[in-house]
C-alpha cells in the first residue's frame, strides 16, 4: 500500500483464483480437524466415558482447549510476525501446527478416559492454533481491500464446509470414533499441503517495531467494538451447535440423533455456504460491511428463536437454515471489517490472534453460560439466551467508524 495526497492506496496486486482455491481448501482442512471434534467426537467420547456427567466432560474438554486456544493464538501470531526463514514467516508455523494437531488427533482416538480425552484435545487445540495464526495473517499479508470480501467470503464458507465434510466423514464414512479421530487428521494434514506448496509471501512486508519494551496492541475503539461484535456473535453460534447432540435426543427424542446432527448441520452449512459466497462479493461492489453483520445476527437470533419457541423436528430444520444464512453472512463480510480496522500491518499476527480469542472465548463460556440455564429453564431458555446474543452481537459493529 501506498500512500498518495495523504491517501492510503492499496495498489498490491490482486490475489488469482489458485491462491484463494488453495488457501480456501487448507482452511477447510484446519476447520474439519477443529470442529469435527468439537461438534461431534468429543460429545460421543464424553457420554461413553461418562454417560451421567457427560454435559459437564463435554464442557470441560471445550472449555480446556478453548482457553488454550485463546493464549495460543495470539502468541503463535506474534512469533509468525517475527519469524524470518527462507520458507517466509507464516509457513514454518502451519507446517508445524499441522503436525502438532495430528497428534493430538491421534491421541484422542487412543483416549481411555476424561483425563486423555482433555489433554488429546489441548494438543490438538495447540496445534491448530498455530495453523490458525498463519493462515488467517495471510489474508493482510496479501489480499489488497477491493478483494476483501471476496476472499473473506471463501474464508468463511470453509468454517462450514469444514463442519459439514467432517460430519460425514465421522457419520457416513467412518463411523467408530478411533477411526473418525484418524480420518480428520489423515484429511487435514493433506488440505494444507498445496497451500504450504504454492504460496510465496511478499517481500516487502513491514518488521515489527522492536524497542526496547515489548510492543503491545494499539486497542482503538473501533478495534474493541469490533471485537466485541465477533464475540458475541461467536458465542451465539456456539450456543446453538455445542449442545445440538444432547437437544435432539434430550428435547426432541429423535429415534436416530446423530443423523439428526447429520441434516441439521448440512442444512446450516449449505445455507452458510451459499451466504457467505453472495454476501462478501455483494459487500465488495456496495463498499459496505456493517449492515451485512447485522442482518447476519438478526438472522441468526431468528433461528435461536424457533428453537426455543418451537421444539419439533421439522422447525428445528428451518431455524438451522436461519442460523447458517446469518452465520455465513457474518463471517463473509466481519473478517472483512476485521481486516480494515487492524493497527500495524507489521503486527497482523499478533493482531488477529486477539480476534482468535474472540472465537475460542465463547467455547469456553457456552458451557458455563448453558450448564445453569439449561438447569432453570432447559432448552427454551437457552435459545432464547442464544437468540439475545446473536441480535446484540451483530448491532455492536453499528459503533465501528472507520467501515461502511
Amino acid at each position: 500500500m501506498t500512500t498518495r495526497g495523504g491517501v492510503v492506496v492499496d495498489d498490491r496486486p490482486p490475489v488469482s483464483r489458485g491462491w484463494t482455491a488453495r488457501y480456501a481448501i487448507a482452511s477447510t482442512g484446519m476447520w474439519l480437524a477443529f470442529l469435527t471434534p468439537a461438534q461431534a467426537q468429543l460429545a460421543r467420547q464424553a457420554e461413553l466415558f461418562d454417560p451421567v456427567g457427560k454435559a459437564a466432560l463435554l464442557g470441560l474438554a471445550t472449555g480446556v482447549g478453548a482457553a488454550v486456544t485463546a493464549v495460543a493464538v495470539p502468541v503463535f501470531g506474534a512469533l509468525s510476525d517475527r519469524t524470518r526463514t527462507r520458507w517466509g514467516r507464516r509457513r514454518p508455523w502451519v507446517a508445524g501446527g499441522i503436525a502438532v494437531a495430528a497428534a493430538g488427533l491421534v491421541a484422542l482416538a487412543g483416549a481411555q478416559g476424561a483425563v486423555s480425552l482433555v489433554l488429546g484435545w489441548v494438543l490438538a487445540q495447540v496445534g491448530l492454533s498455530a495453523v490458525q495464526a498463519g493462515l488467517v495473517a495471510t489474508i493482510p499479508d496479501r489480499v489488497p481491500r477491493p478483494q476483501l470480501g471476496l476472499v473473506a467470503g471463501w474464508a468463511g464458507m470453509t468454517q462450514m464446509l469444514g463442519a459439514l465434510l467432517g460430519t460425514l466423514l465421522v457419520n457416513q464414512v467412518v463411523k467408530d470414533l478411533a477411526p473418525g479421530y484418524l480420518a480428520c487428521a489423515a484429511v487435514a494434514v493433506l488440505a494444507v499441503v498445496p497451500f504450504l506448496l504454492g504460496y510465496r509471501e511478499p517481500r516487502d512486508l513491514p518488521a515489527p517495531v522492536r524497542t526496547g519494551r515489548r510492543s503491545t496492541i494499539q486497542i482503538t475503539p473501533d478495534l474493541a467494538w469490533a471485537w466485541a461484535s465477533r464475540f458475541l456473535v461467536t458465542l451465539g453460534f456456539a450456543l446453538v451447535t455445542q449442545y445440538l447432540l444432547y437437544y435432539l435426543t434430550d428435547e426432541l427424542a429423535l429415534a436416530d440423533p446423530q443423523r439428526g446432527v447429520l441434516v441439521i448441520t448440512a442444512v446450516t452449512v449449505l445455507g452458510a455456504m451459499v451466504s457467505a459466497l453472495v454476501t462478501g462479493r455483494w459487500s465488495d461492489r456496495l463498499g459496505r460491511r456493517k449492515v451485512f453483520v447485522a442482518v447476519g445476527g438478526a438472522l441468526m437470533g431468528a433461528g435461536a428463536l424457533f428453537l426455543a419457541l418451537v421444539p419439533a423436528w421439522p422447525v428445528t430444520a428451518v431455524a438451522a437454515g436461519a442460523v447458517g444464512l446469518g452465520f455465513g453472512t457474518f463471517l463473509a463480510v466481519d473478517l472483512a471489517v476485521i481486516a480494515t480496522v487492524l493497527p500495524s500491518a507489521a503486527d497482523t499476527g499478533r493482531d488477529l490472534g486477539v480476534f482468535a480469542i474472540a472465537n475460542a472465548a465463547p467455547q469456553v463460556l457456552a458451557p458455563v453460560l448453558a450448564v445453569p440455564v439449561l438447569a432453570v429453564s432447559g432448552y427454551r431458555g437457552l435459545y432464547l439466551v442464544t437468540a439475545v446474543v446473536a441480535v446484540v452481537g451483530g448491532l455492536l459493529v453499528r459503533r465501528v467508524r472507520s467501515v461502511g
